[in-house]
């Protein structure tokens, strides 16, 4: 099979060098692909590990720091339900002292019996 284009030397020789780059085109991407399988995925691969590693770190770090603010935080609160039932303790007896004073059916005398002299009759 002769054809008119091996028979031009200028279009044999740009045909060569077509086929030369490309067959040199085939091996960049062979190593490119070789090379970015081997060394490219795997370091950025432990790029993202490292990043993930130093984000769950930094939230275990402030977890942390917000169990410590928690911690301190029940103490105030057990300040408040103290100084909170002493209040409620003396508005009780506050109450229990006015009714003693003013009711006096409310008085009992040593024997745990209505005192009979503080009863008005009407």
């Amino acid at each position: 099979m002769n054809s008119p284009l091996l028979n031009d030397r200028r279009a044999a020789g740009l045909l060569n060098r077509v086929l030369h780059d490309v067959s040199h085109l085939r091996d960049d991407i062979g190593n490119l692909l070789t090379h970015t399988t081997r060394e490219t995925l795997p370091n950025s691969a432990r790029d993202l590990a490292g990043q993930a590693r130093n984000q769950l770190f930094a939230g275990g770090a402030y977890a942390a720091s917000r169990l410590r603010n928690l911690r301190v935080q029940p103490a105030r609160q057990s300040a408040g339900w103290l100084g909170g039932a002493i209040l409620a303790g003396a508005v009780a007896y506050g109450i229990y002292a006015l009714c003693h004073r003013y009711c006096p059916a409310c008085r009992i005398d040593d024997s745990g019996e209505p005192d009979p002299e503080d009863s008005s009759d009407g």
